[in-house]
């Protein structure tokens, strides 16, 4: 089969799956809990809007010829998968440890402005959200290694994050090609994605949705 052609069949495929899960979120009523704490269904269908419109982005992004930019957000797709299992097997203990983690977070920014805060009570807020995140943890991305997938899931989400997401020597190299004419080397500002490149990113439109409904559908049959 033509690139071509597997490339409209499987944007198809893609625009299908999303609009599958998209029926599913809407078949999904969640209550939210007193606590995020105890929300651990409230977590997996937040997690899994979150993937929905990544999913639609990294598309979107590929589809103008953005392959990095579209493989950065094919990176938060798996952090998100990573997050669904840990959910799905873990419930109410790691739906904690997303509260944990984004108290975490507030705590460093908070500290990181409060030198230039002058207002005292503006001080206070922000030394309340310091206070919030003591003793509290970030969450492990890699997490357990035990759980179907999440290995695989891990080192593409690795990968990604090398070639795509972080400026690593692997992803700033990537704007440096040979022109085939001269055999020197150019800076391109947008990377040109050849037939594998462009067969991997497609892979990744037609199975992350799909995999993230059954995560969500497994939360369901959990809860």
């Amino acid at each position: 089969m033509e690139c071509t052609e597997l490339i409209a069949e499987w944007f198809s495929l893609a625009s299908d799956l999303r609009s599958a899960c998209l029926s599913l979120l809407s078949e999904t009523q969640v209550q939210p809990a007193c606590s995020l704490e105890e929300s651990k269904e409230l977590f997996a269908v937040l997690l899994f809007c979150r993937t929905i419109t990544n999913f639609k982005g990294a598309i979107a992004l590929f589809q103008q010829g953005l392959v990095i930019e579209a493989q950065t957000l094919q990176r938060s797709c798996f952090e998100n998968s990573l997050w669904l299992r840990r959910l799905a097997h873990e419930g109410t203990s790691f739906a904690k440890a997303i509260s944990d983690d984004g108290l975490v977070n507030e705590a460093s920014f908070a500290k990181l402005v409060m030198p230039a805060v002058t207002d005292q009570s503006m001080l206070t807020q922000v030394k309340e959200h310091v206070d919030l995140g003591k003793g509290l943890k970030r969450i492990d991305v890699k997490g357990p290694s035990t759980l179907d997938g999440a290995t695989e899931d891990y080192a593409e989400f690795r990968r990604l994050s090398m070639s795509a997401a972080h400026p690593s020597s692997t992803s700033l190299l990537r704007h440096l090609v040979k022109n085939p004419e001269t055999g020197d080397f150019e800076v391109t500002v947008e990377v040109t994605e050849d037939d594998q490149e462009t067969i991997t990113n497609l892979f990744f439109f037609r199975c992350r949705d799909d995999a993230h409904a059954e995560l969500l559908h497994r939360m369901r049959l959990l809860s």
